[in-house]
């Protein structure tokens, strides 16, 4: 069995794809992929798994991944916090959020790493 390794690369799953279409025949595959790079072949199970890949999607590239949304605290919302707080120094972090539309959190977090005092 060949040894575990990570996630093929786009060129080397465009390969796979490529040689599957010509052969028709994973073990085919299998056996020109150790022939040409020297490395452990893919399983018959993720060359299947490639084929319907791009036959469903037209490619083999993966689907951006779902998750934790990028963090509020741009340079962008640090500006904004900033900018807020030039006038009035001492407003509250209450105020600041609502005033720019962060959280509350986010703004105490902003003020925070700008060594600012959160009331």
């Amino acid at each position: 069995m060949p040894s575990k390794r990570s996630s093929l690369s786009i060129k080397e799953r465009s390969w796979v794809l490529n040689e599957y279409l010509k052969t028709e025949n994973a073990a085919t595959v299998r056996r020109n992929w150790t022939a040409k790079f020297g490395t452990p072949a893919p399983t018959r199970k993720t060359i299947y798994s490639i084929r319907n890949k791009a036959n469903v999607t037209g490619s083999v590239i993966d689907a951006p991944k779902s998750g934790r949304p990028k963090s509020v605290c741009t340079e962008e919302n640090r500006r904004l916090v900033a900018e807020a707080l030039k006038d009035n120094p001492g407003k509250s972090s209450r105020k600041t959020s609502l005033e720019l539309g962060i959280s509350r959190s986010s703004a105490v977090r902003i003020l925070k790493s700008m060594d600012r005092k959160t009331y």
